[in-house]
């Protein structure tokens, strides 16, 4: 933002508040924005203690509705969940217990989801190159690589017979 543009911490405080009425947000991101907008760490600090005394901002909330939708939409594995949460500095106890109300979704079905509509995409030259792009592709979505190779043997195997 530019110096003719600076906002008061009052202004900022009001568009928060605007923003989270509208979307969960978590404290870090908050403070990102407050950043951009130029507004100092003292006043940061008290803007953000302010949204979340209000109940606009609360980071159990927003690990829960995160985990959930990444889970849910995205179909992420708690692998890359977790990441991204860390990533956005929820503490690790959060993380946990927003994983743990998702577990019962059955991440493994996500996974046999998503394993079977990449097979339909993949071109290998052998079983062994199959085997490898498939490992990689559950990896990069965040799934356990045991797991993961055990679900593309299970799959890998299927289509063999």
């Amino acid at each position: 933002m530019s110096n003719s543009q600076k906002i008061t911490p009052e202004q900022a405080l009001e568009r928060l508040k605007r923003l989270c009425a509208r979307q969960e947000k978590c404290s870090h991101d908050l403070v990102q924005k407050l950043k951009l907008w130029g507004i100092l760490p003292n006043d940061s600090e008290q803007i953000v203690a302010k949204l979340i005394a209000d109940g606009y901002v609360n980071d159990s909330r927003f690990a829960a509705l995160y985990a959930k939708e990444k889970s849910q939409i995205n179909r992420w594995g708690p692998v890359k969940i977790r990441t991204m949460l860390l990533s956005k500095g929820i503490p690790i106890h959060i993380i946990d217990e927003a994983l743990s109300e998702i577990r019962s979704n059955n991440f493994s079905g996500n996974l046999n989801i998503i394993l079977k509509r990449k097979l339909t995409q993949v071109k290998a030259k052998s079983n062994y190159e199959l085997r490898a792009k498939l490992i990689r592709f559950g990896v990069s979505r965040g799934f356990e690589l045991a797991e993961v190779i055990e679900e593309v043997s299970r799959l890998v195997s299927d289509t063999d017979q």
